[in-house]
């Protein structure tokens, strides 16, 4: 069961609490499907950012204050400091930064910045603290989860999909066909290596993940350097699944250049580690890929958050739901030029 959303003067109260000082205005900022920001004016000093979490039986507060603290502790200034916590009110209180959102206006050189920031990360594998995190929301270690978490999120579109002609045609004729093809071909390459698809990574071939990273998280200073938040779902991970997700994520929507440009400098980081990445990577981004279309289609699912936040906004719901079907078909369709084995025989 959700919590309440909390008011300005809640944002205030409880602000002021955790920083110690007196809040003089509450601003609602920058707002997404779990949580709410509020941008805190404070009598004295620098502006303030007030995180709240709404419940949904995941300890996001945790995951994110943790995260951020450990790179805080090691150096890292892109992200938010944090400040202070309470737990039973689902807020935190973090370092607030001006900005605008990176997305709206992309540039040339963004592509490079995300990888920066990503190969920056995996230096700190080894620092205080790093083998106490937790796995990032939604971890996956081997092929056949990945496999699984693609079956599993299929079996519940296709249940939604019955009245559904236009979906159900895209998911049979487009989706599964070249998903069963990149599955085949990952088993097949995997049995030639005599490696296991089942296995799990080893931990030191696993990454430092945001996992929900992208232009979608970021924001752009007037020095046009980049900033990151929400972390949320931080933690360790494949490096082929933190690669793809960044390369192929809908919310920052790449150029294939820019995509194509951080998907090379990001191999060649992760593979000085590990001498099979690349090949990992081949094998996997496809399902990845799969995966994000049916994410993007999760509106479809009657008990999706996705689907309330499209109500929600008003307007035609069939409209709306048929604009993630198109979305849907152009990421396949960019998943399939990369890769014009995918085309069933």
């Amino acid at each position: 069961m959700s919590e309440p959303d909390i008011s300005a003067a809640d944002a205030m109260a409880i602000g002021s609490r955790l920083a110690g000082a007196p809040v003089a205005a509450a601003q609602p900022a920058r707002s997404g499907g779990n949580n709410r920001v509020f941008r805190l004016e404070m009598a004295k000093g620098p502006a303030l950012a007030l995180k709240h979490y709404p419940s949904d039986g995941r300890d996001r507060l945790g995951q994110e204050y943790d995260a951020l603290s450990f790179l805080s502790r090691h150096g890292i200034t892109s992200t938010p400091r944090p400040i202070a916590r309470d737990a039973d009110a689902f807020c935190a209180l973090y370092q607030w930064f001006d900005g605008e959102a990176a997305v709206q206006r992309p540039q040339d050189d963004d592509a490079d910045q995300l990888a920066d920031f990503l190969i920056e990360l995996q230096k700190l594998r080894d620092a205080d603290g790093a083998q106490t995190l937790r796995n990032a929301s939604a971890s996956i270690f081997s092929p056949e989860e990945a496999i699984a978490q693609y079956e599993q999120r299929l079996d519940g579109l296709r249940r939604a999909s019955a009245d559904e002609p236009e979906l159900r045609a895209f998911v049979d004729s487009s989706l599964v066909p070249s998903t069963d093809v990149a599955i085949q071909r990952l088993r097949r390459r995997y049995t030639e290596l005599g490696r296991d698809p089942g296995e799990d990574l080893a931990p030191v071939h696993r990454a430092l993940s945001p996992s929900d990273f992208g232009l979608h998280n970021a924001l752009r200073g007037e020095d046009g350097r980049l900033r990151f938040i929400d972390f949320e779902y931080f933690g360790w991970d494949d490096p082929v699944k933190l690669v793809s997700d960044t390369a192929l994520h809908p919310g920052s929507d790449l150029p294939e250049a820019n995509a194509n440009r951080l998907t090379e400098r990001l191999t060649q980081a992760f593979a000085a580690r590990d001498d099979a990445f690349a090949i990992r990577r081949d094998v996997l981004y496809p399902v990845f890929g799969a995966i994000w279309c049916l994410i993007v289609l999760n509106a479809y699912l009657p008990e999706s958050r996705s689907r309330r936040a499209l109500a929600a906004q008003g307007g035609d719901l069939t409209v709306r739901l048929a604009g993630q079907l198109a979305k849907a078909r152009r990421l396949h369709k960019t998943i399939c030029q990369r890769d014009p084995d995918l085309t069933p025989r």
